[in-house]
């Protein structure tokens, strides 16, 4: 990705700095994030399935539901439930009431998996302080 100085040093309009710094500090993140789950064989985006399918009711989910509950548009749902499926943290459930309509349902080893990410996760850090971070924030919430 872009260095974040040239970006900062550029002679460009503050608006464009401004999104091609939030463009860089999300990759830089996201990389950060996928190396910390490494281990586990999740990817961002079944690590968010899990996350989803961890709220959802006892039924589960169809996948044009996940889908929609996604963060960012993926192409690979379909894909990224099976390989949580033949992983064993998901299951697939038909419909009784329409076989055509098939529920994804979160494993207890899904579930585990998910906490687990998610400690790993918990100590990624910015390096703002706690005011930074609201300021941050209400500044992001108004994008």
């Amino acid at each position: 990705m872009a260095n974040k100085q040239s970006i900062i040093d550029g002679n460009f309009p503050v608006e464009s700095k401004v999104y091609a710094l939030i463009a860089c500090i999300a990759h830089e993140q996201k990389m950060e994030m996928t190396n910390l789950i490494k281990h586990s064989g999740l990817s961002l985006t079944q690590l968010q399935l899990l996350h989803i399918l961890s709220e959802a009711s006892d039924e589960g989910l169809t996948i044009n539901q996940l889908k929609n509950f996604m963060v960012d548009d993926s192409p690979n749902v379909s894909r990224a439930v099976n390989k949580l499926m033949d992983a064993g943290f998901v299951t697939k459930v038909r419909s009784q009431e329409d076989q055509r309509v098939v529920h994804v349902q979160i494993t207890e080893s899904g579930n585990k998996a998910h906490v687990d990410c998610d400690k790993d996760l918990m100590g990624l850090s910015l390096g703002l302080t706690k005011k930074e971070l609201k300021n941050l924030y209400e500044l992001l919430t108004k994008l």
